[in-house]
């Protein structure tokens, strides 16, 4: 009988930190017994310092993630990193379509599934982020949204490559507020997405993550682990998120 997937816990540092306090946090993280152990960590750190974190890193348990990717391999796109440049540097997985990305970049859903097909080809796992804003929210429109989400990332010949599955449920209206989406909320919202996609689909919970709500939220079955925003820049909360999950 196969063991049941870990569940993971991954910090995405955003646009954040410097050289020296990311070499701190990375080291403070590859060296805590925790990591690893029950669950799977991953690190997505700014692109400058993706390379210095991978060689802290090293061949140990936790993964490295790229915050983004462009949807071509090379070209005349100043500015821009292809999957495999981050390929080359030791990324093994990719966050695509962050709601960050989406609302402050333009991203569309063509764009994303552009992106993720990109992820696949550049031997990426790609982490699609989808989620509702709070006008969608409280129109009642949370589910239909995520859907039209979730289904414009899928090609015409299904879900791109054979590999692990990863999607991240990010309420828009949750990031950054100290608002957690509630149990019910979150759960109905889990189930929906695991109906569209095949069983082996992990899908993580974002959104406020912190060590007082990790815990609650890692216990919730239909929750496969968790995207930490502000809380994975300190290594004392984001090692108490992911032991909070181990314990879960």
């Amino acid at each position: 009988m196969s063991q049941p997937a870990k569940p993971w816990v991954i910090g995405n540092w955003k646009m954040n930190l410097d050289r020296r306090a990311a070499e701190t946090l990375a080291k403070e993280v590859a060296d805590d017994p925790a990591c690893g152990a029950v669950i799977r960590v991953g690190l997505a750190p700014p692109f400058p310092y993706l390379e210095r974190v991978a060689e802290i890193l090293g061949h140990g348990p936790v993964t490295l993630l790229g915050q983004d990717l462009h949807s071509e391999p090379r070209g005349a796109y100043t500015g821009s990193v292809s999957g495999p440049m981050l390929r080359d540097m030791g990324v093994t997985h990719v966050l695509v379509g962050h709601s960050e990305r989406r609302r402050l970049h333009g991203e569309d859903d063509d764009m994303i599934r552009r992106k993720i097909t990109a992820a696949v080809k550049a031997g990426l796992t790609p982490v699609v982020c989808v989620g509702e804003d709070l006008a969608q929210r409280e129109s009642q429109r949370a589910m239909t949204t995520i859907t039209a989400q979730v289904e414009a990332a899928l090609p015409a010949d299904g879900w791109p490559g054979q590999g692990e599955i990863l999607v991240a449920y990010e309420p828009v209206w949750a990031i950054g507020t100290g608002h957690v989406a509630g149990r019910e909320q979150v759960a109905e919202i889990h189930a929906g997405i695991r109906r569209l996609l095949p069983g082996h689909a992990r899908i993580l919970y974002g959104g406020s993550v912190d060590p007082d709500n990790a815990a609650s939220l890692a216990r919730e079955e239909e929750i496969d682990g968790l995207l930490v925003g502000s809380a994975s820049l300190s290594a004392a909360s984001f090692l108490a998120i992911v032991r909070a999950t181990t314990q879960a």
